[in-house]
């Protein structure tokens, strides 16, 4: 037991005098259940709608749903459902079909704008079925005050009739045709009746049926479906950053780093030379993920695989670039871990895993910061939505930008690090 305590003080002393692993060892986690706290407490999602000369009683109604709805033009509703900035536009196909045009790429949001159209529908249900019972009740009650007025006054004119007929001599009634008597007794079978009353429910309910069409993909598409290219970029991104960031780490235990900067080698080349080669591993790992996830798992892909490729990637080489700045700041593969709590899992929590259209302005601002929020937008519009270069092109050059930043602070960081080494 003596020992086995002089082991565990051992352990503990070592990480007391380790004052950055220390750190890490909490701040991470708080840092990343604050944001989980952050993220999960956000406003629930309520679909944008776009809405193009609807009924009026409908339009009422979406208004009142728990979703943003704006009424525009057919144009502009084709453009913002094409720039993804709603959810679905709502036009009427014909007189009284509705068509929701979905986006399409994400099933969970065309599921809450159909949501939201079927209760806008059932709430208009409910007032056109109230409406017309009262209508019904009003007519019944003209119909049978009017049958009431009838009967008075056929009976007025039976008295009246008979009156008459008793002023008549004896010979002249008889000479009367029996149909005439027959009319007088005649009951009010004929006249109007409540089982006349006619409503056509058209007239109070002007959406009657519901088409749904789509955009991007089809019913089938899951909500797996949608996070797919989140899922790869995610694994591509974290798996390299360990990669490259504990390589070079060990490299650095081992002494290689040492015997390379005696060499007239430059940091920046060295720096280079890693980045290259995990590229290069990166390649292949990204082609070993792709054809998992598209030929095995059946990740839907609606755009050109090249560009997939290559914005998968872009991925990979900016959390390389990123891996090696970071293994600047960590002195030991477990400090790499900890730091990845920091400089990993925000941006994959921010980069489109969650929501974040209920979050608060500074954290959709701070998600933009990110080169794996980039990535991940570039996967998801040229998979989901067979987006080409030029759609993504400012995404892809974000990525890149991001690598050559993280680049140059590497070689910055690993020059001033190693700077005194040198000099002696």
């Amino acid at each position: 037991m003596r020992r086995t305590l002089a082991v565990s003080r051992r352990i503990l002393s070592q990480f007391a005098h380790d004052k950055r692993t220390l750190a890490l060892l909490f701040v991470a986690p708080i840092v990343v259940l604050w944001l989980l706290s952050v993220l999960l407490g956000a406003d629930a999602y309520g679909p944008r709608l776009a809405t193009v000369n609807l009924p009026a009683d409908f339009q009422i109604a979406l208004e009142q749903q728990d979703a943003r709805v704006s009424d525009v033009s057919e144009q502009e509703a084709e453009d913002l459902l094409r720039n993804n900035e709603v959810a679905a536009v709502l036009r009427m196909a014909d007189d009284s079909t509705l068509e929701v045009w979905a986006e399409g790429s994400d099933s969970t949001k065309t599921q809450a704008a159909v949501a939201v159209v079927s209760a806008a529908l059932n709430d208009l249900q409910k007032d056109a079925s109230e409406r017309m019972e009262a209508d019904i009740a009003d007519k019944k009650a003209e119909i049978e005050q009017a049958q009431e007025d009838a009967k008075a006054a056929q009976e007025e004119m039976k008295a009246s009739i008979e009156q008459i007929m008793l002023a008549l001599p004896d010979a002249t009634k008889a000479s009367l045709p029996s149909s005439l008597q027959d009319a007088l007794d005649a009951s009010s079978d004929g006249a109007l009746s409540v089982d006349d009353l006619s409503i056509d429910p058209a007239s109070y309910l002007p959406v009657q049926d519901v088409e749904v069409e789509y955009l991007h993909g089809n019913e089938d598409w899951k909500m797996f479906d949608f996070y797919g290219p989140v899922f790869i970029a995610i694994f591509l991104f974290a798996f390299t950053f360990i990669t490259s960031g504990m390589s070079l780490v060990n490299e650095r235990s081992a002494g290689t780093m040492t015997r390379f900067l005696a060499t007239p080698i430059k940091p920046a080349e060295i720096l280079g030379g890693y980045a290259i080669g995990f590229g290069a591993l990166s390649l292949v790992q990204t082609a070993v993920i792709l054809v998992v996830a598209l030929g095995f798992i059946g990740f839907p892909n609606e755009g050109n695989l090249a560009l997939v490729v290559f914005a998968a990637v872009s991925m990979a080489i900016a959390s390389v670039t990123l891996g090696l700045l970071v293994s600047g700041l960590a002195s030991t593969a477990f400090q790499v871990i900890q730091l990845m709590l920091l400089f990993v899992v925000p941006q994959i929590l921010l980069s489109g895993l969650f929501d974040l259209s209920g979050a608060p302005g500074w954290l959709q601002a701070l998600g933009q910061c990110f080169p794996v929020t980039y990535g991940v937008d570039a996967l998801r519009a040229v998979m989901l939505r067979g987006a080409g270069l030029a759609d993504v092109g400012f995404d892809l050059a974000m990525v890149w930008g991001f690598i050559v930043l993280f680049f140059v602070l590497a070689a910055l960081g690993f020059r001033k690090k190693h700077a005194k080494p040198m000099r002696g």
